[in-house]
């Protein structure tokens, strides 16, 4: 969808600038303003640190290996280079605050394959090398936005209660993902990010995150969860936020911040108490208190707004 649009953009330059006979055209006006108003959404990006999340080769030159009494970073170290399995995730509920306060909820329209009812799929991984998915990716939320500068950027990374308990084999696109549904809370999955390691003595190693709702029962059909676990993201960087010129982006490496696969495995399946030695180093690092899946009391690390 992301090269139709350029290829859409491209096709109208042609014919306003450049005429497509190689003269020069004098309607510029006419291409700032369809700049203006162009709808090019929110796009993401993502990245392991200092490289890109990128799947069928080793991810490395992520950075020094050190680590303190508080946190240790050696399972994304320089040292270690790592293979991404899977990172995949659903945000929701997207608004920008303007220069006046105003907050403007984005109208997120269905488009058949990676938004419905308001939430999109943002998929990085591409199904090469160990990545475990699907060929198609998708990093962009398609939504009508404004050339201008926002003061905040706020999304929620999960599908919505009214959404989350849906049967999945029958639902539209992107709620009817297997990888990304979990039989177990009749729910989704909202985040996934996997990773082993590709280090000589440490091969195979494996980070595992997923985050979705927890303690989940269900009567007569109705289901109620104890713990939402639903990350609300609120960018609000110094310059502002113009979806024209910047994006999200989303680091792997500050999302598993607090784990060592240096000296094995570690998972994380939002299953509340069993899970909790693992899981509640990690949801700090996405805003959440991992005991009761509200926010709590520290600030998210994992998101953040760089230029394009």
């Amino acid at each position: 969808m992301k090269l139709l649009y350029k290829s859409a953009f491209a096709v109208f330059l042609c014919i306003s600038v450049v005429r497509c006979d190689g003269s020069s055209s004098p309607n510029m006006a006419l291409l700032a303003l369809a700049t203006q108003q162009s709808p090019i959404g929110i796009e993401f990006t993502a990245v392991v640190g200092d490289s890109h999340a990128t799947c069928g080769e080793d991810i490395s030159g992520h950075g020094d290996s050190h680590s303190s009494s508080v946190v240790t970073i050696q399972h994304v170290a320089g040292v270690m280079p790592i293979r991404l399995k899977d990172l995949r995730f659903y945000v929701s509920g997207l608004e920008l605050v303007d220069q006046d306060d105003n907050i403007i909820t984005l109208d997120i329209p269905n488009t058949g394959v990676w938004q419905y009812s308001g939430v999109t799929l943002l998929d990085f991984e591409n199904g090469k090398g160990s990545c475990s998915g699907t060929t198609e990716t998708n990093n962009i939320v398609q939504t009508s936005v404004e050339n201008k500068t926002y003061k905040t950027l706020r999304f929620t990374l999960g599908v919505p209660e009214s959404l989350n308990h849906i049967d999945y084999s029958v639902a539209p696109s992107p709620l009817n993902i297997s990888g990304l549904a979990w039989g177990w809370t009749m729910g989704y999955r909202f985040f996934v990010g996997e990773f082993i390691s590709n280090d000589a003595t440490t091969i195979g190693n494996a980070a595992v995150l997923h985050i979705g709702s927890a303690g989940c029962t269900e009567s007569s059909g109705v289901y109620s969860c104890t713990n939402s676990n639903r990350a609300v993201i609120e960018l609000t960087p110094t310059e502002g936020f113009n979806p024209f010129t910047q994006r999200v982006q989303f680091d792997l490496k500050k999302a598993v911040t607090g784990w060592d696969i240096s000296t094995g495995s570690k998972s994380c399946h939002s299953m509340g108490a069993m899970d909790s030695a693992n899981c509640s180093l990690v949801y700090p690092n996405f805003g959440l208190d991992y005991s009761t899946g509200n926010a709590g009391s520290a600030a998210q690390t994992v998101f953040g707004i760089v230029s394009k």
